[in-house]
């Protein structure tokens, strides 16, 4: 039996993840010449002047004087656009067409310009940005993060903020919207691509499971939902990893609409699969309504693509209810539940402010169903808790999270003696990390895996933070 209270864990690898990951969406291609095709239109002109040349030559889009805009691909709010060109005379970017409002992203003149329904501002360019340059757009509901590549790495330079893009999160208008290459005077494109990137970090790993905890493995690799940290806001991910390697990729995106109609980046997220049932059960914190948590059942396999989720919030607790009662308490985050073989129970855990201390703390339930009927079962440890997940070894049940801002690598693991604090060899990946202890069968053995992250400050924005650390015990 595996002593798991006594295990050291070693580090086995550790990386910063800045936006390295991509989910691929689309992309121009310029092998044939779409200019003067007339049995197809891959990129359609939404407008050009009458001065305006344009060729398709070597693998490049060339424009010589004039202006004009050319369909890419549709629009989505928490997409990456890549463009990659060289400018001699004139302007280069990209525009960003909503039903209700247009803005345009432009490089020339050792400037980059945003215009936005009359509006500009404008920013001077870096050094290291010369005549010929990645530029990388990263949207986010009501702001344009901009970057440029130096060194094969995007260094970022600035946001611009757009009031009129705050609702690019409504389905009805992101829907409807399109991305188009824009150029004016004399520039060359080589590439422009869409797609979901990691972000500049990544944290709140937790594993897909089954209905009874148990790890999902699948062509040898463990499905992992992490928050995806951007220059401000966040969005849920999901990693593909072959444990034990740092071999992981960025495999699908997940949203979700809590019934009025905006895709939102809510995070923390609990994912089993239901066997018997054949479905997904979720629990995941909504930051975006109040910070209350929000389930889900739902049949689609939400590990890959970019999908959304509809979500049912918990009732809103009235003032003056009890931690202990299971209603949706303002700052409630990072869920976990699983269904318990051995007391026929579903198990549930909500990392909760305590009203006395204003530390959070966890707060345990039991139900017979998986998203009602719990009851208060009992409370962690006094401490700041966080990023908690029930863990079966050797049929023993116990749950392991972070503690404590003040301390490296500090986490507890609860069992049925009490509390234990974590041993590792290196105390890095802390200062609340998350608990997110992996048994995963491979080969013969079971190895234990223990993913978490630090709080590094990636940007200005408080919880931007995520270098990776992984230990196995």
């Amino acid at each position: 039996m595996k002593d798991l209270l006594n295990t050291e864990f070693k580090r086995i690898f550790s990386f910063s993840p800045y936006k390295s990951m991509k989910l691929k969406l689309a992309q121009m291609n310029f092998c044939k010449d779409f200019v003067s095709d007339s049995r197809g239109d891959l990129y359609p002109i939404l407008h050009k002047s009458e001065d305006c040349a344009e060729v398709v030559w070597q693998n490049r889009y060339l424009l010589r004087g004039g202006e004009i805009k050319r369909l890419v691909c549709s629009f989505f709010p928490y997409a990456t656009y890549e463009l990659t060109a060289s400018v001699k005379q004139g302007a280069v970017g990209m525009s960003f067409i909503l039903p209700e409002v247009e803005a345009t992203v432009l490089v020339g003149d050792g400037k980059v310009s945003f215009c936005c329904e009359g509006s500009e501002k404008e920013i001077t360019l870096p050094s290291f940005v010369g005549s010929h340059f990645t530029l990388i757009v990263s949207c986010r509901p009501g702001a344009f993060d901009i970057y440029f590549v130096q060194n094969g790495k995007p260094e970022y330079l600035c946001s611009f903020d757009e009031e009129k893009f705050n609702n690019s999160n409504l389905y009805s208008s992101f829907s409807c919207g399109k991305v188009a290459l824009a150029a004016r005077g004399e520039s060359e494109v080589e590439s422009l691509l869409s797609y979901i990137d990691n972000g500049i970090s990544i944290a709140d790993m937790r594993p897909i499971r089954y209905e009874n905890g148990e790890i999902m493995v699948e062509g040898g690799k463990v499905y992992l939902t992490v928050s995806i940290r951007m220059q401000a806001g966040c969005f849920h991910g999901v990693l593909a990893w072959v444990p034990g390697t740092m071999e992981i990729e960025l495999c699908g995106a997940l949203f979700y609409d809590s019934g009025d109609g905006k895709w939102y980046g809510d995070v923390a997220a609990s994912v089993l699969y239901h066997r018997a049932d054949k479905r997904w059960y979720l629990w995941v914190c909504s930051f975006a309504h109040d910070h209350i948590l929000g389930h889900s059942c739902f049949e689609g396999d939400m590990r890959f693509g970019v999908n959304v989720v509809d979500l049912t919030l918990m009732q809103k607790a009235p003032e003056g209810a009890q931690i202990s009662e299971f209603l949706g308490f303002s700052g409630d985050e990072d869920p976990d539940f699983f269904y318990d073989e051995k007391t026929n129970k579903w198990l549930m855990s909500i990392c909760r402010l305590d009203p006395t201390t204003r530390k959070y703390r966890y707060v345990f339930f039991e139900s017979d169903s998986a998203f009602e009927g719990y009851k208060f079962i009992g409370a962690g440890y006094d401490g700041a808790e966080t990023g908690g997940s029930f863990v079966k070894v050797d049929g023993e049940l116990y749950f392991v999270c972070g503690n404590d801002f003040n301390k490296r690598a500090n986490y507890r693991i609860y069992h049925r003696g009490g509390m234990t604090e974590a041993k590792f060899d290196y105390d890095d990946g802390g200062f609340r990390g998350w608990g997110t202890l992996m048994p995963v069968k491979m080969g013969s053995r079971t190895r234990y895996f223990w993913m978490t992250f630090d709080r590094h400050n990636g940007s200005n924005y408080t919880w931007s933070y995520g270098n990776i650390y992984c230990f196995e015990g």
